[in-house]
């Protein structure tokens, strides 16, 4: 028998792909923000070196162990994610992230990105785990789920009865 959470509340592939594309956006808009900006500096302030483009490095860092880590912590996920209407919980109880676990759960994923097979067994575990898990959800026990649900059908909601004697 498997227990764990209500079908429909596990967060799908489909939202889980969605929304990292739109952190992936959102952090590489920053990114190019910040850095024409220090082009701007460099062209036309006078600087005599290439300076202000540390800047960009210190956001690119400042992304790294920030944004998703420090997001999902407080929030519950993302901005692509709660756009997605998913958040990130405990396997153990459905609570929240501390900074820690959503620190080693954003660390995992980018390291697996760091070797081939794992790049690839990180996300597809999620086609075939019950829990919709990737590996990185495995490294620290977190589970996606979906924050908004939509009410059922009127017929799936009632209940099934059957006439006596049938």
């Amino acid at each position: 028998m498997h227990l764990g959470p209500a079908p429909g509340v596990l967060g799908n592939q489909g939202l889980r792909l969605l929304a990292l594309l739109l952190d992936i956006v959102f952090a590489f808009g920053v990114l190019s923000l910040v850095t024409v900006g220090a082009g701007l500096v460099v062209t036309f302030g006078g600087s005599r070196d290439n300076a202000p483009y540390h800047v960009t490095l210190l956001v690119a860092v400042a992304l790294l162990f920030l944004y998703s880590p420090l997001l999902t912590a407080r929030c519950g996920g993302t901005p692509g994610k709660l756009l997605c209407g998913l958040s990130v919980v405990r396997l153990a109880d459905g609570g929240p992230l501390s900074y820690g676990a959503a620190l080693g759960r954003h660390l995992a994923h980018l390291g697996m990105w760091l070797v081939p097979a794992l790049s690839l067994l990180d996300p597809l575990n999620c086609l075939w785990d019950g829990l919709r898990q990737c590996l990185h959800d495995k490294v620290v026990g977190s589970l996606v789920i979906r924050r908004r649900m939509r009410p059922l059908p009127a017929a799936a909601a009632a209940p099934v009865t059957t006439p006596a004697g049938s």
